[in-house]
C-alpha cells in the first residue's frame, strides 16, 4: 500500500488494502477511466451479482433465504442450450496483481429437483470462447453452492490462466431460473476463497476528462478513485499519480466543468468550473514516489457557500493542484479532470 503523506507528516487515512502494483495502476495515465474496474484484495476479487449493469431477462431478487449482499439474479429467459451469447450478456472488470492459475466460484443455486436441469450459465474471459459453467453435485439442488465446473474434457473445476493486471468475465444466460449470488476469483490456498460474508472487492470508478499539460517529470499526472459509488457508503479515496517527487497540494472539486489554461501562472489546465471548493485544509505531499491520496468525507464536500453532502446522482469534478517547476523556475500544474458520479 501506498504511504500517504500530508505535510504535517503520515496521513492517518482509512484506506483499502488494494496491494496494486504501480504498473497496472499506471494504465490509467494512458487512456480514461471508464465505468467500474474491481481490484484483488486479500488475494480475493469478490462480487455480488447484484452489482451488475443487467441486460435481458435477467431478474433480481431476495426471496430464497442464505444469499449475500443485497440479494442475487435470476435467469428468466429462454433455455439457450446451443446459443452462447445469444442473450442477456453482461460482465465485470477486474484487476489482479499476480499471474497463474485464478480458480472461479460461483455462489448458485437451483430448484430443480433433476441437480441436471437449470443448473447452468455461459462465461467466457477476455473474450475467448464461451464455455457452459454448471452445479450438479449431490445436496446442490435448492441450496447455495460455490460449484462451478466446465463442461469439457473431465469437467474440471472453473479456473483461468490469467496475467497480471486488466481483465473482464462475462456472462450470458442458458439455463431458465438459474440463480447466481455472488462470484470469487482466487488462487488455490487463499484464506476466504468460498466465504460469502468476504467483503466485496473494492472498485476504481469514475472517468478521467480534459487535457493536461506536461509536468517536470515529462508526463501528466492521472487521478482515480477507489472504494464505493453509492453516496450513502461514504467510502471514495481519490488518489493521484505521475506527480513530481515531494510536491505539495491539494485537491480541488466542483459541480462543473471548465477550460481555463495558465490560471494564475500556473503550467496546467484547470478543468473544474463555478463553485470550485478547495481541500486546502488537507495539503499533501507526492514523496519519494510521486502518489498522493485522500480520503474524501461526502458529507462535507467544500463550496465557496460551505460544505454540502453530496447525493446519489450528482456527479462532482475533482483535480489535484500541486507545486511544480520548470526552466523559469517555481511554478504550479494540475492533474487531469476526474468525474465521479455517485449511486
Amino acid at each position: 500500500m501506498t504511504s500517504l503523506m500530508r505535510l504535517n507528516g503520515t496521513a492517518s487515512l482509512r484506506r483499502h488494502s488494494l496491494n496494486l502494483a504501480i504498473a497496472s495502476v499506471a494504465m490509467a495515465s494512458a487512456q480514461a477511466v471508464q465505468g467500474e474496474v474491481w481490484l484483488e484484495s486479500g488475494g480475493i476479487v469478490a462480487i455480488e451479482m447484484e452489482s451488475a449493469d443487467l441486460t435481458g431477462p435477467w431478474t433480481e431478487a431476495a426471496v430464497l433465504p442464505g444469499f449475500a449482499g443485497d440479494g442475487y439474479i435470476r435467469w428468466d429467459g429462454p433455455d439457450l442450450f446451443n446459443s452462447p451469447g445469444a442473450q442477456g450478456i453482461f460482465g465485470f472488470d477486474f484487476e489482479v496483481n499476480s499471474g497463474g492459475e485464478w480458480l472461479l466460484g460461483l455462489r448458485n443455486r437451483h430448484e430443480n429437483p433433476d441437480a441436471t436441469e437449470e443448473n447452468d450459465v455461459w462465461i467466457r474471459m477476455d473474450q475467448e470462447p464461451w464455455i457452459k459453467v454448471f452445479s450438479n453435485l449431490p445436496g446442490s439442488v435448492g441450496a447455495w453452492t460455490w460449484e462451478a465446473r466446465f463442461d469439457e474434457g473431465s469437467q474440471p473445476d472453473a479456473s483461468y490462466m490469467l496475467t497480471p493486471g486488466a481483465h473482464r468475465i462475462e456472462f450470458s444466460g442458458r439455463s431458465f431460473g438459474f440463480r447466481m449470488d455472488r462470484l470469487h476469483l482466487f488462487q488455490a490456498g487463499t484464506a476466504g476463497s468460498f466465504d460469502p460474508s468476504v467483503p466485496e472487492s473494492p472498485r476504481r470508478f469514475g472517468e478521467s476528462y480534459c487535457v493536461a499539460a506536461n509536468n517536470s517529470t515529462g508526463g501528466i499526472s492521472e487521478s482515480f478513485v477507489t472504494g464505493s459509488p453509492a453516496a450513502s457508503a461514504n467510502d471514495i479515496t481519490l488518489t493521484t499519480i505521475g506527480l513530481p517527487t515531494s510536491s505539495l497540494g491539494y485537491y480541488v472539486v466542483s459541480p462543473f466543468e471548465a477550460f481555463v489554461a495558465g490560471i494564475a501562472g500556473s503550467d496546467g489546465n484547470l478543468c473544474v468550473g463555478n463553485s470550485t471548493g478547495r481541500y486546502n485544509g488537507d495539503v499533501l505531499s507526492s514523496g519519494s514516489i510521486g502518489e498522493v491520496g485522500l480520503l474524501i468525507d461526502l458529507t462535507s464536500i467544500p463550496q465557496p457557500s460551505g460544505a454540502v453532502a453530496g447525493v446519489a446522482g450528482e456527479t462532482w469534478r475533482f483535480q489535484f493542484w500541486h507545486r511544480d517547476s520548470n526552466a523559469s523556475g517555481s511554478t504550479s500544474n494540475f492533474s487531469r479532470g476526474l468525474r465521479v458520479t455517485l449511486e
